[in-house]
């Protein structure tokens, strides 16, 4: 590569004008059912061109001058021509659920707004079972970001920031997990004036998420309290307003219901008055809610909202007949939160037969209140408390003041962020050395101001410019005199910036010519945030915008029309133009950027193999083999290598891989930059090597039975492909095969030639011949049971021989019944084949009677199955009924005759008792007939 001399040049500062958020972000209202309001004017004037069909929650933005951006009722979003959004269906919202959304705007950034939405969250769909659904599971807190550049500047989604969850209980909790989060949104200024917070409430605990210019911050702060509101109240406990006051101290929140369970009451009616308002303290700082203070109890609350100067709270809340469950209208209450007695400053300012419905402060600084007749549910017009810091009645309530024309009210407004259009004001020019401008952006009548500027200085301009000493945070508080009355100060932080610290030279970003078939016209396309840490001296929190000229970088106020990062130059070194900007501030700085095209040095690699994991990935270890590439190429010391997934990625610096990839076969594209920038770029392959694979094996047996048993083992590996593989045994043994005189556990490891291992266990068995311990005989009765004992009796199979030739089949159990008496043979055979033994036994059969009448048949009495070899030393003892001997007979005589010294016996029961050979005696009886 080339090196060009360096030249100093002056860094060009400039100042932009610094966006703010004037009071009109709330001037259009869409709500109910068809129903609109345009506050533009000064008055309410009634819309019907708004698309929403909702009974609770909705919300709608502006842009500072009132103009419709898009609204929604946090299911679908339609942009400000009525038109849904092109992916504006399906948010995770609710038009059931009190605030089903509100709308937050990305500080710093007119084209971002984060949309959040709460569920309703139904006790019908909190199982598995989607035939028990009203509708999708609940799905608690989510948000999803509009992007007005998007869709030809009338907005969209952006798809991949749509229904982002974000996390209000614990993950672990069953419960919490069927339900996720209250119907209850709020959001309000943090204390530093530029960012908001965003609050929900779930069980007994409040989310703060903080909305910066960097974006949501998707961890809250929680801040648990002692109220806790039970799950198995859900979804009636869930339902109420959530509101912070406009100065931004308070927050309020009204419970529909704090009931245990969802169990009617001995009427069958749905349990009343559970219900309660707490009262909060609110840090804009930290997030943090404290001092709760319950005001209202036993009640059923649903809409609250704070007077324009935070000084009064009212309450709408719905009343029932306690024995039928039929409504009884509802009342509107006014609290005094000056009071140093808060609970029992309430007034009460209306009663009637409407239902409660929403409360929300408008631009106009009157509170609007929804709802409808409990006996008519089309209502056309909407009741208006005039005087909100009025004490009582003094507020002047007007019931049905606001005609809606075609649209009808029910139950919701929509929210906004009241502190933007009340307790504000604005300021630009915040660099150092800038006369900063303050200014108020509310349209109210002012009598007078001071501006205290935090630095001593104070000025009664309503339109205030002051320039500061030196950088820093100041604490900046505007008093403003209203009809007369002096308004709480405001407060601000502020921050007076110095102008980005940059490099004072134009930076050269050197980028390969590899994307077209000239690699040597010096065109390329570039990342140009390559260049970004580099100009800006490593200070990542500087923001860098490009442009053709100085003139372009200084036109563009909003940064709105900056060159795409992604740019391919239009001539040999063209020189471009990096606006580095503060975060928060309208200081920048700028810096030329020489675009740089070098012929490319190729790059190659060896591959990189790796042994399957499974499912065909491998594990590489891409920063070990970025050293092996530079040993093995021997490349600069000071080159750089990086690795991505596709040629433009790596030409363009983009989607990094690194570290331990987890991957299948397929081409990794390198880039490879020394300190001038692109040095050359390759590739080489990722290749995933199969492993060997070893089908394990049947349980190999060596048999006791054989003189000098052995067995040879394998590794499974096929005979053809034996030479293809290293093996090492646990014996030490390198062969394919191996021959063992034991039993055990031998393991075998075998390697391909790509240093693919795979490792086999085969166990080996040594197997016995049955060793008996004994026979049991269990004969001379109706079942005639042998059960043979032996040690590992399921290690064989069993058979017997009987003494007239025939045989049971073989079978696991060793025990047989019903054997008939006889002299018979046991086989017992192994079942891994190892051999049988076999023994001899008897079993004995007394016959159940006889009839000696000398006919030749049964006319002698004499046991069965008894083999003069084996019990021919057997003796069997007849006795009658009464215990005398009458004969003792041998087994192998003929039998008894039914005499008695010759005398025939009578025909009777007799008994006889057998003693043999091997020392068992056996008894039992049998009849003699006549």
């Amino acid at each position: 590569m080339r090196s060009i001399s360096l030249f100093l040049f002056l860094i060009l500062t400039f100042t932009v004008t610094q966006q703010s958020y004037a009071q009109k972000e709330a001037a259009i209202w869409y709500f109910g059912y068809g129903a609109g309001l345009d506050f533009n004017s000064g008055n309410p004037v009634a819309l019907t061109n708004g698309k929403l069909f909702t009974n609770e929650g909705s919300t709608s933005i502006s842009d500072k001058n009132g103009n419709l951006l898009f609204y929604t009722d946090g299911s679908i979003v339609y942009d400000k021509t009525h038109q849904i959004m092109p992916n504006g269906s399906g948010l995770l919202g609710h038009r059931s659920s009190t605030q089903s959304a509100i709308i937050v705007p990305k500080p710093k950034d007119p084209n971002i707004y984060y949309i959040f939405t709460v569920d309703e969250p139904n006790p019908k769909n909190v199982d598995l079972d989607p035939a028990n659904d009203e509708d999708a599971p609940n799905s608690g807190l989510n948000y999803s970001e509009v992007d007005l550049r998007l869709n030809g500047g009338l907005g969209d989604i952006v798809p991949s920031k749509k229904n982002i969850q974000l996390i209000t209980y614990d993950t672990n909790n069953s419960e919490d997990l069927k339900f996720k989060c209250s119907e209850k949104i709020t959001a309000v200024q943090h204390s530093d004036g530029v960012s908001f917070w965003m609050i929900t409430h779930f069980k007994n605990t409040f989310y703060s998420f903080k909305i910066s210019n960097t974006g949501v911050n998707q961890t809250p702060v929680r801040t648990i309290l002692s109220q806790n509101i039970p799950l198995g109240g859900y979804n009636t406990n869930a339902i109420g307003y959530l509101k912070a006051s406009p100065n931004g101290k308070k927050i309020a929140m009204a419970n529909m219901a704090v009931k245990e369970s969802n169990t009617p009451n001995i009427n069958g009616q749905v349990i009343r008055n559970t219900g309660n308002v707490l009262l909060y303290n609110f840090d804009a700082t930290s997030g943090i809610l404290s001092n709760e203070i319950k005001i209202l109890d036993n009640s059923n609350p649903y809409g609250i909202e704070f007077s324009p100067k935070s000084s009064k709270l009212y309450v709408s809340f719905n009343k029932y007949n306690s024995l039928n469950g039929g409504s009884l209208g509802s009342s509107l209450i006014q609290f005094d939160l000056k009071k140093s007695d808060i609970l029992n400053s309430v007034q009460v300012i209306n009663s009637n037969n409407y239902v409660a419905g929403a409360l929300q402060l408008a631009i106009d600084e009157k509170i609007y209140r929804a709802g409808y007749s409990s006996t008519d549910d089309n209502n056309s017009k909407l009741s208006v408390i005039n005087n909100p810091e009025a004490d009582g009645v003094n507020c002047n309530y007007i019931q049905n003041k606001i005609d809606l024309k075609s649209g009808l009210s029910k139950l919701g407004l929509p929210p906004f962020i009241t502190s933007l259009f009340l307790y504000t004001f604005d300021y630009e020019f915040n660099c150092f050395g800038q006369n900063t401008h303050f200014y108020i952006n509310s349209t109210e009548t002012i009598d007078s101001v001071l501006w205290n500027f935090g630095d001593g200085s104070i000025s009664n301009d309503k339109d205030a410019h002051h320039q500061y000493a030196k950088a820093g945070d100041y604490k900046v508080t505007l008093t403003k005199t209203v009809n007369g009355e002096n308004r709480e100060p405001i407060e601000r932080i502020i921050t007076i910036y110095e102008n980005p610290l940059v490099m004072n030279t134009p930076y050269k970003l050197i980028q390969c010519d590899t994307q077209d078939d000239n690699p040597l016209d010096g065109l390329a396309v570039f990342n140009l945030s390559e260049a970004n840490e580099s100009i800006c001296l490593g200070n990542k929190d500087y923001e860098v915008y490009y442009y053709h000229t100085t003139a372009e970088a200084e036109a563009d106020t909003g940064n709105n029309s900056s060159i795409d990062i992604i740019y391919r130059n239009k001539v040999v070194k063209q020189t471009l133009f990096a606006k580095v900007t503060q975060q928060n501030s309208s200081c920048y700085s700028i810096v030329p950027v020489i675009l740089q095209a070098n012929p490319s040095i190729k790059i190659i690699p060896e591959n990189l193999h790796k042994c399957d994991i499974g499912s065909g990935n491998a594990e590489f270890d891409l920063e070990q083999k970025k050293d092996q590439i530079k040993t093995q190429l021997n490349l600069p010391a000071d080159v750089k290598l990086f690795f991505y997934n596709s040629e433009n990625d790596a030409a363009l610096s983009i989607n990094e891989i690194k570290n331990i990839l987890k991957s299948n076969s397929r081409t990794i594209f390198l880039r490879a930059e020394n300190s001038e920038g692109c040095y050359g770029t390759g590739e080489f392959e990722l290749l995933v090597e199969p492993i060997p694979v070893l089908s394990p094996p049947a349980q190999k047996i060596i048999c006791e039975s054989q003189v000098n048993p052995s067995l040879i083992l394998d590794s499974g590996i096929p005979l053809s492909e034996i030479n293809e593989y290293e093996y090492k045994w646990s014996t030490g043994a390198v062969t394919p095969t191996i021959t063992i005189q034991k039993e055990g556990n031998y393991t075998v490891s075998v390697k391909n030639k790509s240093d693919c291992t795979a490792a086999l266990d085969i166990p080996v068995k040594l197997s016995h011949l049955a060793v008996i311990n004994n026979i049991e005989i269990n004969d001379l009765n109706i079942l005639n049971e042998v059960i043979i004992n032996l040690n590992n009796s399921g290690d064989y199979r069993y058979m017997i021989q009987f003494q007239d030739g025939s045989s049971t089949d073989f079978q696991n159990s060793e025990i047989f019944e019903n054997i008939p008496g006889g002299f018979h043979e046991l086989i017992i055979e192994n079942i891994d084949g190892c051999g049988r033994i076999t023994k001899r036994f008897a079993v004995l059969d007394a016959p159940k009677f006889f009839t000696p009448n000398n006919d030749g048949y049964n006319d002698y009495w004499n046991l069965n199955g008894i083999n003069d070899l084996l019990y021919k030393n057997t003796v069997i003892y007849i006795f009658d009924r009464y215990g005398k001997l009458l004969k003792q007979i041998s087994p192998l005589s003929q039998g008894w005759d039914g005499t008695n010294n010759k005398i025939p016996m009578p025909a009777d029961d007799y008994w006889f008792t057998i003693r043999l050979e091997d020392g068992r005696e056996a008894k039992g009886h049998f009849s003699l007939k006549r």
